[in-house]
Order: C-alpha cells, then structure tokens, then sequence
C-alpha cells in the first residue's frame, strides 16, 4: 500500500469517506491531502510526495508498550535448549523454584554460602531430584572469604553495604560475619558435569558478580547465557560499577538481550536502583 500527498488547500485533520474514484482520502492540516491506496485520476495538478500509510495508526499509539513480553515469557524462551542452571547467590532457593515455575526440567546446581540460609535452602530443594544445592560461594579464586550478615540474608555480602543500601532497606542491618568457602568456576566446571551442555548461569551475589565472572577464566565462553543482577547506584563498598560490568562483558563477546527492571526503586526520588541483565555468548551461541 502507498500513500500519495497533495500539498496545497484542505481543512483541519478530518477523514472523508471513501469516494469511487479513491480507497480512502485524509485532509490534514491546511495543506495536505492524502489518498490511500489509489490517488483519484486524473490526479489534480500540485506537488506530490509518497508517504507511509500507517502513519495515521501510528498517531494513536499509547506512549508505553502494553503487550510487553514478561520476564517468565522471556526465560521460557530462553530456557528451552538450556541443560544446566547454575544459580549463584540463591539464598532461600527463590529463583531456583521460579526456574520450575518458568519450565525449566533440568539440572539446577544452587549456591549458597551462609550457613543458615543453606539450610532453609537445602529444605527447600529436597524434593526436587534435579536440584542441587552446594554451601560455597563463587569467586575468583578457591580459597575463603569473610561474608557481612545481614538480618534478612539478602543484604549479606563479601562487600560492606553503602549508607544507601541502608537507607532503602533500613531493616536489613549488619548481624555479623562469617567464614565461608569459595570456589571458582574454572575450577567447577567439570565437576558440575558442564563440559558439552548449555550452562545459563545466573550471579545474584550482592557485588560480587564481576568476581565470580573473572573466576570463570577460559570456560566463561562456554556459558550459553548470563543473568546478572547489575546496581544502577554505589550499594556496596568497592563493588564495579555498571560500566565495568557492561565492558567486561562486551570484550568478552557477549551481546545483551535483555535489562529488567529488578526492584521498585527509591519512592523518593525515583531512581531505579538495580537491574537484570540477560547475555549471549557470541561463542556459544546456537
């Protein structure tokens, strides 16, 4: 379908019913006529340009996207050739029971480093024969780290908390410290069983995730898909920034397919705190 404009005369923006000679004629402004379809002949004398005809649908759209796809549409797509979901920083075995939710049947190895939330994990993913959890955080290196303890465990980070993270979540305070074992990726991979599957592997470990990403070393190319939660906003002592992230992830060929928005944000001031951020290896990819 074409569209043909005449540009000379005309009214305001009114639509005429079509005429035999036309399909559909549109007078815009003082000076604009356009014919869908097919012009009337003999075409009158004037200046004509081509336009598209679906400018007039487009006028009418809403300003926001209501048909978004949502974020468990988003991972059943992605899950589908998945064979391992490596779910680091899995606390209570959330995201893991999600992964269920979402359609995910194949193996998910989850790690959690606290003890006491180990524990409420291990409970949780007792039933589930494919589901595996392990009492070790993932790092650069093999070895042990101090982990700070927060009063809901989803604060507790190898980094100290900034003053802003204390001021969006007031409740969650310090509780302490713990010793707790580190293992890095390289080091796991054939352990897990993961040489010749898919891996998505998802980091929610509160700062920690470029760490865990220079752990991987040589085998973080054969990660099909990354999930990594990404701070908008300094929530941590010392932790990379969102650029660092972004960068580290581009020189090592992964392509972004998707930014989630990960929590509500500051009420105050509007500012989105933190997102999820989905990656494709360009080296595995199908």
């Amino acid at each position: 379908m074409v569209a043909l404009v005449l540009l000379g005369f005309g009214g305001a923006f009114t639509r005429v019913a079509p005429a035999p000679e036309w399909d559909e004629k549109f007078t815009v402004g003082n000076s604009i006529h356009v014919w869908l379809n097919r012009p009337p002949s003999p075409i009158p004398k004037g200046r004509y340009v081509m336009v598209n005809p679906v400018l007039g649908a487009v006028r009418d759209l809403p300003p926001h996207t209501s048909n978004m796809m949502t974020a468990q549409e988003r991972r059943r797509v992605l899950l589908q050739d998945i064979d391992i979901v490596i779910d680091g920083g899995a606390n209570c075995g959330q995201y893991a029971k999600w992964m269920r939710e979402c359609g995910f049947r194949g193996t998910i190895v989850s790690f959690e480093p606290a003890l006491e939330t180990f524990a409420v994990l291990s409970e949780v993913a007792r039933d589930d024969d494919d589901w595996y959890c392990r009492q070790e955080a993932l790092g650069s290196e093999d070895g042990h780290a101090t982990l700070n303890l927060t009063r809901t465990s989803l604060g507790s980070s190898i980094f100290r908390r900034t003053g802003l993270h204390a001021h969006i979540w007031p409740k969650d305070v310090d509780t302490g410290t713990e010793t707790v074992p580190v293992r890095s990726l390289r080091s796991l991979w054939e352990e897990l069983g993961c040489d010749g599957k898919r891996v998505f592997l998802k980091l929610d470990v509160e700062g920690a995730e470029l760490s865990v990403l220079e752990g991987a070393g040589p085998v973080l190319g054969r990660v099909a898909l990354l999930e990594l939660e990404l701070p908008l906003v300094a929530l941590h002592h010392d932790a990379p920034t969102l650029t660092e992230m972004l960068n580290f992830l581009a020189e090592r060929g992964f392509s972004t397919v998707a930014l989630e928005q990960n929590h509500s944000g500051d009420e105050v001031t509007g500012q989105m705190l933190m997102i999820d951020g989905i990656f494709r290896s360009s080296a595995n990819s199908s």
